[in-house]
């Protein structure tokens, strides 16, 4: 029996004894606790009192950030990382308004965080209270449950219900408020304080899909000339990596992902094709659009990884599984749909095609055409990396070369949304499957403070490398501070080009007119900044630096900043530059 197995038929986790009657703060903080919470993070003005239960009679750390959305990022990757429920509290009002920015990049990757503030004290509430705000309504579009606790006695029940929201089918935020004027209050009754085995944890409870539409997905795959293996977030979500490869490896068929399904096979391995969409590699959106048959396991077809649903092309014959049935027919018309778990989909049609034998080398012209074109856009990767300087600067696809050669299995990524998902996600070489790339799924500045958080969920075990660039750099760099307060040793990788060149580029080869007021920034030096804080900071101009620049990062164990100065020509391989001739792989 794993220890999955084991959870599933364990007691429910009783939480710390807190008395007869305890203050709602006292049972919050064990409740947090029976979780498995090792953190809480924070930026604070209210709920001091839970704070110091968590902190100084729960063993629960607080992590305080320098801003709401910056602490919440920090629980989010955090969540991500470990899928267990992560909590984040903060204070009513003003402090409630920051947490959407963080709130909808946790829910656009499906993540269980847990959002925490007070609200409005029942007392003063409708009297114009200082800072009053009705704060629930703002959160519902954004989370998979929200709430305002009813009574302070229910606060037991309620915090399950949303922990068992975040975690359970496809995992995502919750929010809950609690009046500020409880958190001292002595409960009248003694709640209820535990926690559920079977919600410690994303996919504890895994769906099968039905065996007649697994045979029979197997059947429509056996009729394919040219099918293609799509694996999407669900496989990394359901740590289904294992299952995914050994699928594609039975059937000989190439493997194509979506962003959040990179490391659902090594993309080394010789069946893996690479990321498909809108930052992507060409290769496999051509090969998604040559298909005339593509799997999807966990993946919504959504029109970032579609590029707008041109691949695969309309008419494709497509069986869809997922765990989500509102994603299912939703962008594409489907052969076959079923709702399912993406580690037992997997196994199952393995298990499914074996019994059917169905024989792999059948394809073997196709996949082997396919890898020619993968060895093909290798050379062209190769060709735009070897020359170090573009424009007397670093050319960024050189740096992600050497990136690559100092990156190790399960070192871990964490990456900005923008230009930085698209050079971690298509051009950075994942040498091992599995979560080891993070990226933020559409919240500029969410990386910087995430890499944070991950690291307190890795520890010593692995390296953690930042990935961002100035322009996302600006949002959350006073959390410098909090690293080296909190001793969290992360290497910042800063791609520095004095500018937002997504926006540069949008207007320099799709509008056709500059506007710098709107897309450029001064050149700092983000080094000197990193000094300035006590943490570590080098500045690299030429390609020979860099490596030296980064093992001194480490060596130096504190929080690190590499302020890499590169060309704000050269975008990385997204579909928008394709007819301005810019995109070249």
């Amino acid at each position: 029996m794993n220890a999955r197995e084991k959870d599933k038929t364990a007691m429910s986790q009783p939480a710390g004894d807190v008395g007869a009657n305890p203050t709602l703060s006292q049972a919050l903080a064990s409740l947090v606790r029976a979780y498995g919470a090792e953190y809480i993070f924070t930026l604070t003005g209210a709920p001091q009192n839970a704070l110091i239960e968590m902190q100084n009679r729960e063993n629960v750390r607080v992590v305080l950030g320098h801003s709401e959305r910056s602490a919440l990022a920090m629980a989010d990757a955090y969540a991500r990382v470990t899928g267990k429920p992560t909590f984040g509290i903060v204070q009513y009002g003003p402090g409630a308004t920051y947490l959407p920015a963080s709130i909808i990049d946790a829910y656009w990757a499906s993540s269980p965080l847990i959002a925490l503030s007070g609200t409005t004290s029942t007392v003063t509430r409708y009297r114009y209270e200082y800072q009053e705000l009705e704060q629930v309504s703002m959160f519902p579009s954004m989370t998979k449950w929200a709430g305002e606790l009813p009574q302070p006695e229910r606060i037991g029940d309620v915090l399950r219900t949303a922990v068992r929201s975040a975690v359970s089918g496809v995992p995502g935020p919750v929010y809950l408020g609690i009046p500020s004027d409880w958190f001292g209050k002595r409960l009248a009754l003694t709640p209820d304080l535990y926690a559920e085995p079977a919600f410690m944890k994303v996919a504890t409870l895994r769906v099968a899909p039905l065996a007649p539409d697994v045979e029979r997905a197997i059947a429509l795959l056996s009729s394919a000339e040219k099918p293609v293996l799509l694996a999407g977030g669900g496989v990394i979500l359901s740590e289904a990596w294992a299952e995914l490869t050994a699928l594609a490896e039975a059937l000989n068929i190439p493997v194509v992902t979506s962003m959040a399904g990179k490391g659902s096979i090594a993309d080394v391995h010789p069946l893996s094709v690479g990321a498909s969409g809108r930052y992507s590699r060409k290769v496999a959106n051509e090969v998604l659009r040559d298909a005339d048959f593509c799997l999807a396991v966990g993946t919504r077809l959504s029109s970032m990884g579609t590029d707008v649903f041109k691949y695969p092309r309309k008419g494709t014959r497509i069986v869809h599984v997922d765990l989500d049935p509102s994603s299912l027919g939703r962008t594409y018309r489907e052969e076959l749909s079923m709702i399912g778990d993406a580690r037992i989909a997997l196994a199952m049609l393995q298990e499914a095609a074996e019994a059917g034998r169905v024989d792999g080398s059948r394809w073997a012209a196709w996949t082997k055409e396919v890898q020619g074109r993968v060895a093909a856009w290798l050379v062209d990767l190769k060709r735009e990396s070897c020359d170090p300087l573009f424009e007397g600067k670093l050319n960024p696809y050189h740096l992600m070369h050497l990136i690559d050669q100092y990156v190790v299995g399960d070192d871990l990524i964490v990456a900005d949304t923008g230009y930085m998902a698209a050079w971690a996600v298509t051009v950075l070489q994942q040498k091992e499957p599995g979560r080891n790339t993070l990226r933020a799924a559409g919240s500029l500045g969410w990386a910087f403070p995430a890499a944070f958080g991950a690291k307190l969920a890795v520890g010593s075990k692995r390296r953690v490398f930042g990935l961002t660039g100035d322009g996302g750099l600006g949002y959350h760099i006073g959390d410098l501070e909090t690293a080296l307060r909190l001793k969290i040793p992360v290497v910042q990788i800063v791609l520095n080009n004095s500018s937002l060149a997504f926006e540069y580029h949008v207007q320099k080869y799709v509008n056709k007119e500059m506007c710098p007021e709107a897309s450029e920034f001064l050149d700092v030096s983000y080094s000197d900044v990193a000094r300035a804080y006590g943490c570590h900071g080098e500045r690299v101009t030429a390609p020979e630096q860099f490596i030296p620049a980064l093992r001194r990062a480490e060596e130096s164990g504190k929080p690190a900043i590499i302020d890499v100065v590169v060309s704000r020509e050269l975008p990385p391989p997204v579909t928008r530059y394709e007819a301005a001739g810019l995109r070249k792989i």
